[in-house]
């Protein structure tokens, strides 16, 4: 398993025609970075089995299907070549940082239960591009983030949202598990947007009521706390605590479902939109991303915007 940093010349990998370095949006549409790694990972359900490539895979296509100019700051090697011409194909720029690996696991949920192994991993994204975002969602997937990492990009966007997960993983053999965040604050206090699953939340607080582990977690430093818990939909606080329910579907992969409902999430907040309703859209969003296999059903506004409706409606 691979951990260290590539002494290579060059900081970025040269995958095709695009200056990585001097890139500017030429674009008047909003901009969205999603700022963590691109793995390669095969995922095992009860209805088969596919390799995909996640993490900021998910958040991205879901800003670019949401209108938003959308760029990625990853690290890895050319074992991401393929992968990142077909984002650069959905109008997505990638930053790639050299690596000697790129980040690899094996997602098992076969069982009913996840287990996550873990084949490969990068050292840590340094953030130092010359450029301003309207949104930075931030997802470490396994150990690419730190705290200073979180501050450069405080400094670089209007709305800066984290994923918790990666902060808390870590392997046994290539076993992935999760272990609690220390100094939490150091992570959080500077964010608007945190988003914590059920599984997770066990790692930042020691409630475990919906409203106060939001709460405890909004105490931290979020302004907004999304607390997601699957099939059985989410909660979130901000000004008010709100319980949003999920759009029922068949489930076929839940890989990234979390990524799009973040990402959806701070879109609608952006533009406007009060917790609740972005809440909802964010729902509606992430229904779509389980009903197949990675990236395949990440749906445009127009489809968001009919499940929200409908969602909103059910839940009158």
């Amino acid at each position: 398993m691979s951990s260290e940093n590539e002494t290579t010349k060059g900081k970025f990998l040269a995958l095709g025609n695009i200056d990585r370095v001097r890139y500017e949006n030429s674009s008047s549409n909003p901009s969205f970075l999603a700022l963590g790694n691109i793995d390669r990972s095969r995922n095992i359900t009860k209805v088969g089995e596919q390799t995909v490539y996640g993490g900021g895979t998910y958040s991205s296509i879901t800003a670019t299907k949401l209108g938003y100019k959308a760029a990625v700051l990853t690290r890895g090697n050319l074992a991401l070549a393929r992968w990142i011409k077909n984002l650069e194909n959905m109008g997505i720029e990638v930053f790639v940082e050299r690596d000697k690996a790129t980040l690899e696991v094996i997602n098992d949920y076969s069982t009913g239960k996840w287990v996550q192994k873990i084949l490969s991993t990068t050292g840590k994204i340094v953030f130092d591009l010359d450029r301003k975002f309207d949104i930075i969602h931030i997802n470490p997937l396994f150990k690419e983030i730190d705290r200073e990492t979180i501050q450069v990009a405080r400094k670089k966007c209007k709305i800066l949202s984290l994923e918790v997960q990666g902060l808390l993983r870590n392997s046994n053999n290539g076993t992935m598990f999760l272990e609690p965040l220390r100094g939490r604050e150091h992570y959080f206090k500077d964010v608007d947007v945190l988003h914590v699953s059920d599984a997770e939340a066990k790692f930042v607080t020691k409630e475990t009521e919906p409203e106060e582990i939001c709460r405890d977690l909004q105490s931290a430093g979020p302004k907004v706390v999304l607390y997601t818990l699957g099939a059985k939909g989410s909660f979130i606080m901000g000004k008010e605590f709100h319980e949003i329910p999920a759009f029922r579907v068949r489930e076929v992969d839940p890989t990234g479902a979390g990524d799009t409902y973040s990402a959806s999430f701070d879109v609608k907040f952006f533009e406007g939109a009060g917790e609740k309703e972005a809440g909802f859209f964010a729902s509606a969003a992430a229904s779509f991303c389980v009903e197949d296999f990675g990236y395949k059903n990440i749906q445009p506004r127009e489809r968001v915007e009919e499940r929200f409706k409908r969602l909103v409606k059910e839940a009158e």
